[in-house]
């Protein structure tokens, strides 16, 4: 029997906004099903879905579960400006990977976003 990631879980003091951040980063509609709110992801990827719970207490954990996406615009610039008028906040640029920027959601959660595709593939074969 193999395991794989069914759900991701993001804790916040506003499970309602976060839901719909995440659902325009994603480019997903928000669903608010029986058990939940969450956003269905396309079929293939994992997790399948990423449900938005009432946390307990305000906490954004150093170290947890760190999100990762890729661009969907043509430049990692325009990628991280879509995200700021959405409600992101940029943190900075990737010190380990120059390709990457960390950034954080409204309720202070940290991810990065990577190249696009197209870019990747140019950076891989040298027309940066």
């Amino acid at each position: 029997m193999t395991t794989y990631l069914r759900r991701l879980t993001i804790p916040g003091q506003d499970p309602a906004a976060l839901a719909q951040f995440w659902g325009g980063v994603l480019l997903r509609p928000v669903i608010d099903g029986s058990d939940g709110l969450h956003l269905q992801m396309v079929d293939g990827n994992e997790p399948q879905a990423l449900y938005f719970t009432q946390a307990v207490a305000r906490s954004v954990p150093e170290g947890g579960p760190f999100l990762s996406v890729g661009a969907l615009c043509s430049t990692l610039a325009d990628e991280v400006e879509r995200l700021v008028r959405l409600g992101a906040v940029f943190l900075h640029d990737s010190r380990s990977d120059p390709r990457s920027v960390t950034m954080a959601d409204p309720e202070g959660h940290q991810f990065m976003v990577e190249l696009s595709d197209e870019e990747l593939l140019d950076d891989e074969l040298g027309f940066t």
